[in-house]
């Protein structure tokens, strides 16, 4: 095989799929000593009834390397069994591959014209010379891509240490951030709503800036749309040149921007009110500051699942039953021994043939009394339970994933709904909140967390399954089944959705009596339901503004690392490596601190949403006299006489 330095392709039309891009030409492919020098058909000659060894002879160099006597069947039988091409052109060897000479689309609709034709390529159409260049162009643009990918794993190998002490500076960030709300909510909420905006805003100033003076410019490729450019490794910077492409940016975010704006407007009254309620969230993360630290916990236990999912993955990949074919030396005939023969489905017994399939064990005898007929070893083959049992373990995958999400979720609701149900809170809180919340979750409220985080594993798997058979029923598309499909996938997308509302306010209800999985679910929605205008003014408000905080966060770790890795920064530039693409450790290194910043503000947004739900089931439980009085706050009944002249308000302005 060392001789062999090209590849070549049996069928380069496989090349015009426009997975192509991802998965490369699916055709056959072997490795050959020099490229084809001349059109050619094995099939046509035959058609032709040219003898079969002339044939054997022309095309034998472009075949897969195979035994003398496999090479000694029928030329029809080596191109169905792809080891022999069915055609091949003349070609050109570029970069270790044969291309097609001579084959770009010409004037005068030249595209059209006849390759090979469909009786000699044992399919059920003409090979074209424009579907050849079609072919080419796409087969190019997988070989660019990949070259792009390439080339931002070259970048991160030599930023991977950057990125990370970026990735740690996020979470210090965002600790610092926390640490600030305990004491300046209300200030650093305003903080982040006026730094997006003028992230936000900066952002479009540039993008307006930039496409001023594209717009101004004579050069012709600012003209072109995305369609035209060319899938080169240098595709971004010619992206970034485009004049439609700062006019989708400048839009885009001048509808995000007069979309804020508005939202703050008619919302400010809403956001005094979720500001206050963010800030007893504050008081409670503050006194109960070890929660902070609580996610690290499921997140580890999370890794074991996915950890335990790749294992068992690779096991069922290599676990393939062993297939033996039958040979003969020399074309041995040892079909006049009785032991040479097998019962097929209870019919009678028929004699071995040369490539049946076999076990050792059974052909032994055979093996015996003819020794020139071997039972061989030709390959693994997929076990007939690998599908299913993949099935099995993408559910586990899931189901333990949300197991330990949902544990995390109702252990903080443990620690906040203590906190709230303490009377006095600078005296009478316990001194481990979180370990007692960890010991109930897990000596009393397993059951509740497997039955709720199993609801979501099997929407989960049935979205899954719905994309696997998508998947496979792509050849028998059309606009109805794809509606269909899309419908389903869209009501199952609501439904998790749903579910997941519905399991985050079960495991608080849960936490704060003690009840099962449906009894604290069905409280929880129906106190969500008698207190929906409530929600509606608050929940929703409060969950963007945190949103907005991470934001801020995602935004100062992203202008940072612009900074550095585009050498603004003098001090550092000696120490920055040359890249081929700047914006492949800042896109990694957003992408981490937002999850990062995430994790955080999770804690806070699981804080809220137990505090929330605690305040309406005391609103309803008391009434504040001496013998029923409130568990909230003074600043929580603030917030209560505010809402209630904010929902006053809201039904007297309506008609």
């Amino acid at each position: 095989m060392v001789d062999r330095r090209a590849l070549l392709m049996f069928d380069l039309t496989q090349c015009l799929n426009p997975a192509v891009l991802v998965t490369g030409c699916l055709t056959t492919h072997v490795c050959v000593k020099e490229c084809p020098t001349e059109n050619y058909s094995p099939l046509g000659a035959l058609r032709l009834g040219i003898n079969e060894d002339i044939i054997k002879k022309k095309m034998k160099p472009y075949c897969r390397p195979v035994s003398d006597e496999q090479f000694k069947q029928g030329v029809k039988t080596l191109v169905d069994k792809e080891i022999c091409p069915p055609w091949y052109l003349k070609s050109t060897e570029i970069l270790g591959r044969c291309f097609p000479a001579s084959m770009q689309a010409a004037e005068n609709n030249t595209n059209e014209e006849v390759i090979v034709r469909k009786v000699d390529t044992g399919g059920d159409h003409d090979i074209t010379k424009g579907e050849i260049a079609g072919s080419l162009y796409r087969f190019s643009a997988f070989l660019n891509v990949r070259q792009f990918g390439e080339r931002v794993f070259s970048d991160l190998r030599e930023t991977y240490w950057m990125i990370g002490l970026a990735l740690i500076g996020a979470c210090i960030v965002s600790f610092i951030w926390i640490v600030l709300m305990r004491f300046l909510a209300s200030f650093m909420v305003w903080v982040s709503i006026l730094t997006v905006f003028l992230g936000i805003g900066s952002l479009l100033g540039y993008c307006g800036y930039r496409l001023y003076f594209v717009w101004l410019s004579t050069d012709p490729e600012t003209h072109k749309n995305i369609f035209q450019l060319n899938w080169t490794p240098e595709i971004v910077d010619d992206f970034l040149k485009q004049r439609d492409t700062w006019m989708a940016f400048t839009i885009l975010l001048g509808i995000v921007f007069l979309v804020i704006v508005l939202l703050f407007l008619f919302l400010r009254q809403r956001i005094l009110l979720a500001i206050a309620l963010i800030e007893q969230g504050s008081k409670a993360v503050g006194q109960m500051f070890s929660s902070l630290f609580f996610p690290i916990i499921p997140f580890l236990l999370q890794l074991v699942v996915v950890g335990w999912f790749l294992v068992v993955a690779l096991y069922l990949s290599s676990w393939g039953e062993q297939e033996y074919r039958v040979s003969f030396k020399n074309n041995r005939d040892c079909s006049d021994f009785e032991a040479c023969s097998r019962t097929v489905n209870d019919s009678i017994p028929q004699a071995y043939q040369s490539n049946d399939t076999c076990t050792p064990q059974e052909f032994e005898p055979c093996k015996t009394v003819c020794p020139e007929a071997m039972c061989q070893f030709v390959k693994y083959t997929k076990n007939k339970d690998y599908s299913w049992m993949q099935f099995v373990n993408v559910f586990g995958l899931y189901w333990g994933v949300f197991f330990f999400s949902a544990f995390a979720e109702i252990v903080l609701a443990g620690v906040f709904s203590q906190w709230y149900w303490t009377f006095n809170k600078k005296t009478d809180l316990p001194d481990c909140s979180l370990g007692t919340a960890m010991w109930n979750a897990t000596v009393f409220h397993l059951g509740t967390i497997a039955f709720g985080s199993l609801l979501i594993a099997i929407v989960r798997m049935i979205r899954t399954v719905l994309e696997y058979i998508e998947r496979k029923c792509k050849r028998f598309n059309n606009d109805l089944t794809r509606c269909l499909i899309w419908c389903c996938k869209c009501c199952l997308w609501c439904l998790e959705k749903f579910m997941r509302f519905i399991n985050r306010n079960a495991y608080i209800m849960c936490a704060v009596k003690n009840t099962n999985f449906c009894k604290s679910a069905k409280d929880a929605f129906s106190l969500l339901m008698r207190n929906l205008v409530r929600v509606v003014v608050l929940d929703s408000v409060v969950d963007f503004l945190l949103f907005l905080g991470k934001l801020v966060i995602v935004l100062l770790t992203g202008f940072a690392s612009y900074m550095a890795f585009s050498g603004q920064i003098p001090e550092i530039k000696d120490e920055i490596p040359t890249l081929n693409y700047f914006f492949t450790p800042i896109v990694f290194i957003v992408i981490g601190s937002y999850f990062i910043a995430s994790s955080f503000f999770g804690v806070y947004a699981m804080a809220v949403d137990t505090l929330f739900l605690c305040f309406l089931e005391d609103l309803e439980r008391n009434d504040g006299s001496l013998e029923k009085p409130y568990y909230m706050s003074k600043s929580l009944k603030k917030i209560l006489g505010k809402m209630e002249k904010t929902v006053n308000e809201s039904r007297y302005r309506s008609p």
